[in-house]
C-alpha cells in the first residue's frame, strides 16, 4: 500500500462512546501517534456523545451498543438519520450474536467488532476512513 499524503484537511476527528473507560483508553493508546488521527474525543454516555456530535463533527465513530440511556443501535440509527453529517460508523461490542451484527450493519454501520478479539483491525478501518476523506474531498 502506497503511503497517503499528510494533508491537513484529511486529518481525521474521531469520536470514542463506550461506558468502559479501559476500552476508551485503549483505542485512545491505538490511534496515538498514528498518522491523519488529528483530534480524539471521548463520551461515556450516549447524552454525551450527543453534544459531541454537534459540536465535533467527526469522521469516524467507534459505538458501543450497550449504553447508559439510549442504547448504540438506537443512537446509530439517530446518526444515519442526520443529513449533516455522514461518518464511518463502527459498532464495538460484547455483543456479538449475528443477530446484533444483521441490525446494526442494516441501521447503517460500516463495520461490526467484537471488543475481545477484533482491536488489531482499528489501525486498518482509521487508514480506510482516511482514504474515504480524501477521495469524498476531490484530493
Amino acid at each position: 500500500m502506497m503511503p497517503l499524503p499528510v494533508m491537513v484537511n484529511s486529518a481525521l476527528k474521531i469520536l470514542l462512546i463506550d461506558d468502559s473507560e479501559f476500552i476508551l483508553q485503549r483505542i485512545q493508546h491505538m490511534l496515538e501517534g498514528m498518522n491523519h488521527v488529528k483530534e480524539v474525543r471521548t463520551a461515556t454516555s450516549a447524552e454525551e456523545a450527543d453534544v459531541w456530535l454537534e459540536s465535533f463533527n467527526p469522521s469516524l465513530i467507534f459505538l458501543d451498543i450497550n449504553l447508559p440511556g439510549k442504547n448504540g443501535l438506537q443512537m446509530l440509527k439517530d446518526i444515519r438519520s442526520k443529513t449533516t453529517i455522514d461518518p464511518t460508523i463502527v459498532i464495538l461490542t460484547n455483543n456479538t450474536l449475528s443477530g446484533y451484527r444483521v441490525e446494526c450493519m442494516q441501521a447503517g454501520a460500516d463495520y461490526f467488532l467484537d471488543k475481545a478479539k477484533d482491536f488489531s483491525a482499528i489501525p486498518d478501518i482509521v487508514l480506510q476512513t482516511v482514504e474515504k476523506v480524501i477521495s469524498s474531498s476531490g484530493h
